[in-house]
């Protein structure tokens, strides 16, 4: 099989998704976040450890690792703001999609290359 799951990893990444939709779904209470961290800040953030958490839950080549990753996050990104836009106090950004996008492609190629180069290093035979 080309693509396997770890599923402690999975349920950490469902968890913490879940409980970012409920916190964010309480009235005033993404606002006040934003309002003292950043919105932009709290979306890189969140996204990033996401996507670390996929890409542990993910086993696969190292390459369509990262592109799962990367698309699963997107995904959850835009599920977040369709969520958002149906809220009357929350607002939907493409920009903040964005954000989610970008930090879950940057978080993921950092994460592939440490990756290839620390198994390099544990693959080397010792002089």
């Amino acid at each position: 099989m080309l693509i396997e799951w770890r599923s402690g990893w999975l349920i950490a990444l469902v968890a913490f998704f879940v409980m970012m939709m409920a916190l964010g779904s309480i009235p005033g209470e993404a606002q006040a976040l934003s309002d003292r961290y950043g919105d932009k800040l709290l979306h890189a953030m969140a996204y990033g450890f996401m996507t670390l958490l996929c890409l542990r839950a993910l086993q696969a080549s190292p390459v369509l690792r990262l592109l799962l990753a990367v698309g699963i996050i997107a995904l959850l990104g835009l599920f977040d703001e369709s969520l958002q836009s149906l809220l009357p106090y929350r607002n939907a950004s493409a920009l903040d999609w964005c954000f989610d996008v970008a930090a879950a492609g940057i978080v993921a190629v950092l994460f592939t290359l440490f990756a290839h180069f620390f198994q390099d290093q544990r693959s080397r035979p010792h002089a």
